[in-house]
């Protein structure tokens, strides 16, 4: 590996061997002479690759909280090159958040099918469900308040443009994401009818960000926002989706709220743009995970209605968001508009 540098950015010449192995235990115990591994070279034993990779520091303020972001990133220099427009923002203007893990405790929130709607003398909206843990447990159907069932999603229901299926579940919260305390879930059918016949069962799983057995993790107000902008977390490059009805994302999504439609199509183009899936795609094999924190590392102002560039990002978002799919023009005006911001 050979250290040089380009401009302010520190650059590394990492060169790999391919072929016949050059460990010991095939030289007698010793290591090759450079004469040896040069006569493998020019025999076609070994192939060179050898690659340029640039150090890109990440240095922005979050804008909402003031809080400073520093972190290096090493990007093969073809990527770099294409992508260095949009990297290493000042101000950051949107943070992503990971989703609500609505799918863990042995599927004990998890509703299967939809919630069947049915009439109760004094219940104004209730609703028979099952969950994955009462058919395990060999508990029927069971009713409580509609209020304590929400609609959300998994990363695997997301495509590109659109959320193609949803599912139900259970959740001892309020709508403005705040969890019932016990005096109040006392009173309800959730738990005469069902949380505490499972109790026990959901006190020894993970207690991981709850104080309390029926906590959800990162079931926060913002997971309720009606706007969002989400995507898949487990993928090679950004596949998002809008959402416009507040259903809940799950620990399998990450999203960025927005404060109206206009602005998640605003987002959803900009996540599409090829110069930034290049540097997506490199970076995920190695994380493994399409993360929160790569939105700090891209240039995305705050939508403002009044730019042209923004608004003609918007309008292409809803207009991939309608068809359902991205087509390579699309994707080629998206990649010039980026560069314009």
């Amino acid at each position: 590996m050979q250290e040089e540098r380009l401009g302010d950015n520190m650059v590394f010449r990492y060169v790999k061997f391919t072929g016949r192995e050059l460990n010991p235990r095939r030289f007698g115990e010793r290591e090759p002479t450079l004469e040896e591994v040069y006569r493998s070279y020019v025999q076609r034993e070994l192939k060179i690759d050898a690659r340029e990779y640039i150090m890109v520091r990440i240095r922005g303020e979050i804008v909402s909280t003031n809080k400073v972001v520093d972190e290096t990133l090493w990007l093969d220099k073809n990527t770099y090159d294409y992508a260095k427009n949009v990297l290493g923002p000042k101000k950051i203007y949107y943070e992503a958040h990971e989703g609500v893990t609505f799918t863990a405790a042995k599927g004990a929130w998890v509703v299967l099918g939809q919630p069947e709607p049915v009439q109760l003398p004094g219940c104004v909206s209730c609703v028979r469900v099952q969950t994955q843990l009462s058919r395990e447990l060999n508990i029927g159907p069971f009713i409580i308040e509609r209020d304590y069932v929400f609609k959300g999603f998994k990363g695997e229901d997301i495509e590109v443009g659109y959320i193609k299926s949803y599912r139900y579940f259970i959740a001892a919260y309020n709508r403005n994401g705040s969890p019932l305390s016990e005096k109040q879930l006392a009173s309800t059918l959730l738990w005469r009818n069902y949380i505490q016949k499972i109790i026990n069962t959901i006190q020894c799983t993970s207690k991981h960000l709850k104080k309390m057995p029926w906590h959800l993790e990162r079931m926060k107000k913002k997971a309720f926002a009606k706007y969002k902008v989400v995507w898949r977390d487990v993928a090679k490059e950004f596949i998002p989706a809008v959402v416009d009805d507040g259903a809940v994302p799950d620990y399998t999504v990450n999203y960025i709220v927005t404060s109206s439609l206009e602005e998640a199509h605003y987002l959803l183009a900009i996540l599409l743009a090829p110069q930034i899936n290049a540097v997506v795609r490199e970076l995920s094999p190695w994380i493994g995970h399409v993360q929160p924190r790569f939105i700090r590392y891209f240039k995305i102002p705050k939508y403002d209605p009044k730019n042209r560039v923004h608004r003609e990002l918007t309008r292409i978002g809803k207009e991939i968001c309608s068809r359902r799919s991205i087509g390579q023009s699309q994707k080629r005006e998206i990649e010039d508009l980026v560069e314009k911001l």
